[in-house]
């Protein structure tokens, strides 16, 4: 069964949906490394959520220009030795695209060499074999004859300390903004339904979109699973989505692999939680080497999940899912790796992307926050600005981008707040209005 997530992604750039600002800079760069005027800026960094459309306008933009495409995984290939190997042998030469065509940089051809999970880049200490990553994305980039894309959910993991400041200074960094619900609805679920023949209400993909929560992948995932053998998608049929929460599913998946010995039960816990593997794999890479104590327990640990990620790699390469199967066999084997019983000594550490998702998600609503401040210019207690002034203010704000300008000066709203109030649209023209404002403001005192 074909993943629609992979069915329908975009194949040209104008396909894309939301972020048309950053899409527009992405076509400016891409048009200057067509005409042989290398940009400034030889490489880009996507920066967003998980599902917000980043890999799929890399891909997009090569196809849109003929390009061929390099593309790693971070948290696959990671240490410098690899890096220079791929990456910076393939930003130097010319190259052949996949039906044997030369593509020659004279003629606009180029590849584009995508490095996905550039976040995960770990920096080890001593004589660990993951080193200098970094360091080689760095050297790549200033030596580049080719376009590169970096792709990362926590841009700070990218930029932190002093090597991640000579890299910003190299890259331009372009920030990918959630979809809101009805974009995602309208635009992309809507669109699926026809060319699968499939009939649901709007409301109800209104609601799928709202319960992924920005994420399109995600939403599209939902989607396919409630059509599965049928034609027709019910209100009842939403009840099958439940409510998950990413995080409580996979620790809990965790922590039953480190403390089990049973790789049978391990395997039980797999197949009940209906979740990414690949996010399963990271929580248990994270965790194993604080709860291990065993050198060699450790070390076969490690191992079952590099199998696990070896056939993680083969399923993205070939779209082949009948190697899932192998997946989970290695993730469980992790229960088997050790010799002694261990107990947990301290909780679990979530990988950082997943913490930063968890920090996302707690600070989702910020109702209170902007009810708060709105209360002592109407007068009123929070509660009542809440309840009574609340909604108004919000439909106003949304569409009038003067009125929320002004009131962003005014209310002294973050970027965030300013999202939750807008659904993530005219963020960008709302802050450029209110540093007009209170420049003027500032002329005028």
């Amino acid at each position: 069964m074909i993943e629609w997530a992979e069915k329908y992604r975009p194949k040209s750039l104008k396909d894309i949906v939301g972020n048309q600002d950053a899409i527009q800079k992405i076509r400016e760069w891409g048009e200057s490394w067509k005409s042989g005027n290398i940009p400034k800026k030889k490489a880009l960094v996507f920066e967003g959520k998980p599902g917000v459309g980043k890999t799929s306008t890399a891909l997009a933009l090569a196809n849109d220009f003929g390009w061929g495409i390099i593309e790693l995984n971070a948290s696959d290939i990671r240490n410098e030795e690899h890096i220079k190997e791929i990456a910076m042998r393939g930003s130097l030469y010319e190259t052949f695209s996949d039906n044997g065509d030369f593509l020659s940089s004279k003629e606009g051809k180029r590849k584009l060499i995508i490095i996905d999970e550039a976040d995960n880049l770990y920096e080890g200490k001593g004589d660990s074999g993951d080193r200098g990553g970094r360091k080689a994305i760095i050297e790549t980039v200033k030596v580049t004859m080719q376009p590169v894309i970096l792709i990362v959910n926590d841009p700070y993991e990218l930029f932190k300390g002093e090597q991640g400041q000579v890299l910003r200074n190299l890259v331009e960094e372009i920030k990918f903004r959630s979809l809101n619900y009805k974009q995602i609805s309208s635009s992309i679920l809507k669109m699926i339904c026809a060319r699968e023949n499939i009939i649901v209400d709007r409301n109800i993909l209104d609601r799928i979109a709202q319960k992924s929560g920005g994420d399109v992948r995600a939403a599209i995932n939902d989607l396919q699973m409630l059509a599965q053998g049928k034609k027709t998608i019910t209100e009842k049929d939403l009840e099958n989505l439940g409510s998950r929460d990413i995080v409580e599913n996979i620790y809990s998946a965790t922590l039953n692999i480190i403390l089990s010995m049973s790789m049978k039960t391990s395997r039980e816990v797999l197949n009940s939680v209906d979740e990414d593997p690949s996010l399963i794999m990271q929580w248990i890479d994270e965790n194993i080497a604080h709860e291990y104590l065993d050198t060699e327990d450790l070390s076969r640990a490690f191992d079952y999940i590099s199998d696990a990620n070896l056939y993680l790699g083969r399923i993205r390469r070939l779209q082949y899912y009948g190697f899932l199967s192998y997946v989970y066999d290695f993730l469980a084997a992790v229960s088997i790796a050790k010799k002694h019983k261990y107990g947990i000594h301290g909780k679990l550490n979530s990988p950082d992307f997943l913490k930063a998702m968890a920090q996302r998600k707690r600070s989702k609503d910020y109702r209170d926050i902007i009810s708060q401040k709105l209360s002592k210019i109407t007068h009123q207690s929070q509660d009542s600005t809440n309840f009574e002034f609340f909604e108004i203010f919000m439909r106003i704000f949304r569409n009038d981008i003067n009125f929320a300008a002004w009131n962003t000066v005014i209310l002294n709203l973050s970027e965030e707040e300013i999202e939750f109030l807008t659904g993530n649209e005219n963020v960008e023209k709302i802050l450029e209005k209110s540093k007009d404002i209170m420049k003027k403001m500032g002329n005028n005192a």
